[in-house]
């Protein structure tokens, strides 16, 4: 009978197991946000027809807590989905969107690690910076975790707070965060056991649109 040798080296694990999943807000109003201010931009007419798809993929879920940013745009991303579902929606700041403005093109090939920091200016202060991102994310998720241990979390959140958990999981640096696009409407996905271990399942799923993001990854970044 076979047997996998990775049975011999696989850390334990043990259940319950807690699913979070992470969804980045659908396409905002953008046309009103000088107007409104950043942090109450609605979603425009693209991102409520986002949310339609959205929505149906959510009411197959199963979720039993349901979290968004004090921000407009992920309470409307939201709200068709509480509404329909009956669900609670708690609001928590700290899921809400961390600045940052020092959006840079990375490099990858034919550049080792070294060439690639040297490359990037102010490679240490960006990578600080980011620390202090990857702290508030973590330190949240940790909350989220503990008050709902064997659930299933739904948060309605931000590219950078959700680019922020990802690396900081993965222990990446300030290139990895600038190598990396989460999509509006998306959904990624964490399970974490008893014990607080925590693995990726997948990122960024956009299957529920019809059709794929049609954004630039580029449009932010400063040559």
């Amino acid at each position: 009978m076979y047997k996998n040798p990775y049975v011999k080296i696989k850390p334990p694990i043990k259940k319950p197991y807690t699913e979070v999943f992470l969804v980045r807000h659908c396409h905002p109003d953008y046309t009103v946000e000088k107007k409104v201010g950043e942090y109450n931009m609605p979603l425009s007419r693209f991102g409520r027809e986002q949310r339609k798809h959205l929505t149906k993929r959510l009411l197959t879920m199963k979720l039993d807590s349901i979290y968004a940013s004090g921000l407009r745009r992920a309470q409307e991303t939201a709200a068709e989905y509480v509404r329909r579902s009956g669900k609670k929606l708690l609001i928590d700041q700290r899921l809400d969107e961390i600045d940052w403005t020092h959006w840079h093109k990375i490099k990858y090939f034919n550049m080792s690690e070294k060439t690639r920091k040297n490359k990037l200016k102010n490679h240490r202060l960006l990578d600080r910076e980011l620390d202090k991102m990857q702290v508030v994310a973590r330190r949240a998720l940790a909350d989220l975790f503990r008050d709902n241990r064997g659930k299933r979390i739904m948060i309605f959140s931000h590219g950078n707070f959700i680019k922020a958990l990802i690396t900081g999981i993965l222990n990446a640096d300030i290139i990895g965060f600038l190598s990396l696009e989460i999509f509006q409407s998306s959904i990624s996905k964490f399970i974490i056991d008893r014990n607080g271990y925590i693995k990726i399942s997948y990122i960024n799923d956009v299957g529920h649109l019809p059709l794929a993001p049609s954004e630039d990854a580029f449009i932010t970044l400063l040559d």
